[in-house]
C-alpha cells in the first residue's frame, strides 16, 4: 500500500473529532430528523451560490455524487433510528467500529487497493477494540435492535467512504465535490423531514434551528477533511483512522451526556491506538 502523507493523517483525525461533535449534537436534539435536515440544508444553501459560479462536474463525477446522496440518506435515517433507540455510547461504537473493515474490503474489491499482513492485523485490532466499546457493561444485556441499526449504519459508512473516495479522485476538485454532496443531501433529507413531520415541521424547525446552524461547522469540517484525505491517501487506513471519532465520542458522551466511560473503555482506547499505529507503520 502506498505511503500515507502525515498531513492526511492530521486531516482525518480532525475529521474524526468534528464527526464526534456533530454526532453529539444529533444525539442531544429533540427532533433528530428535523435537526439533521436543517443542518444539511444550511450547509447546502451556503455552498450553492458559489457552486453556480463553478463548472458543473462531469457525468462520471455525478454518478458518484448521486450514489453517495442515496447512501448518506440511508445512513442518516439509520443514525437517527439508532440514537432514538438507545445510548450514544452503545450505538456509536458499533456504528463506527465495524466500518473500517467493511471499507477496506470494498476498497480492495472495487478500487484495487492492497493491504499488507501487518496492516490487516492493525485493522483487525482497531476494529475489535472499537466494537468492544459497545459490549454490555457488567450485567447489561445486548440491545439487539439497536445493534442491528448501528451495524446497518456502519455498512452505509463503508459504502459512502468508498464512493466518495472514488468520486473526489475523479473530480479532482475537493470543494466542488463537497458542495454538491451537501446540496444533494439537502434534496433527500430535508424533504424527508418535512413529509414525515407534516404540519409539525415548522414548530420543530424553530426549536432546532440554532443548534443546527451551529452544527454546520462540524458537518462541513468532518466531510471536507475526510474528502481531502481520501483524495490523496488510501481508503482503508484513512477510514480506520476516522474511526478514532469513537474515542472522542465516548469522552464527549461521558462529559456532556453523563454516560459511563470507565477503565475498560480506556483499555480499549489504548488497543485502538495500537491498531491504528500498525496501520500506519506496517
Amino acid at each position: 500500500m502506498e505511503a500515507v502523507p502525515p498531513w492526511a493523517v492530521l486531516a482525518m483525525l480532525g475529521s474524526a473529532l468534528t464527526h464526534s461533535g456533530m454526532t453529539l449534537l444529533t444525539k442531544r436534539a429533540k427532533d433528530k430528523l428535523v435537526f439533521r435536515g436543517l443542518t444539511l440544508g444550511f450547509v447546502g444553501l451556503a455552498f450553492l451560490p458559489w457552486l453556480l459560479t463553478q463548472p458543473l462536474p462531469s457525468w462520471e463525477v455525478w454518478r458518484f455524487l448521486i450514489a453517495g446522496a442515496v447512501v448518506i440518506w440511508a445512513f442518516n435515517m439509520l443514525l437517527i433510528a439508532a440514537f432514538t433507540e438507545g445510548e450514544m455510547n452503545l450505538a456509536y461504537p458499533v456504528m463506527r467500529g465495524s466500518a473500517p473493515a467493511l471499507a477496506a474490503i470494498v476498497a480492495f474489491i472495487f478500487l484495487g487497493e492492497t493491504i499488507s499482513t501487518g496492516q490487516m492485523l492493525g485493522l483487525a485490532i482497531a476494529t475489535t477494540a472499537l466494537i468492544g466499546f459497545a459490549w454490555p457493561e457488567k450485567d447489561g444485556k445486548p440491545k439487539l435492535k439497536l445493534i442491528v441499526l448501528a451495524l446497518s449504519a456502519a455498512c452505509m459508512t463503508a459504502a459512502y467512504s468508498v464512493i466518495d473516495a472514488a468520486g473526489v479522485r475523479e473530480s479532482g476538485r475537493v470543494l466542488v465535490y463537497l458542495g454538491w454532496f451537501f446540496v444533494l443531501s439537502v434534496v433527500t433529507i430535508l424533504p424527508t423531514a418535512m413529509i414525515r413531520r407534516g404540519k409539525d415541521f415548522w414548530a420543530a424547525a424553530r426549536q432546532e434551528a440554532r443548534p443546527a446552524l451551529f452544527s454546520t461547522v462540524f458537518n462541513t469540517s468532518t466531510y471536507g477533511l475526510a474528502l481531502l484525505a481520501y483524495a490523496h491517501a488510501p481508503v482503508a487506513p484513512m477510514a480506520a483512522l476516522r474511526e478514532t471519532s469513537i474515542v472522542f465520542g465516548a469522552i464527549l458522551a461521558a462529559l456532556v451526556l453523563k454516560e459511563s466511560f470507565g477503565l475498560r473503555r480506556i483499555a480499549l482506547a489504548i488497543c485502538l491506538a495500537g491498531g491504528l499505529v500498525l496501520l500506519q507503520v506496517m
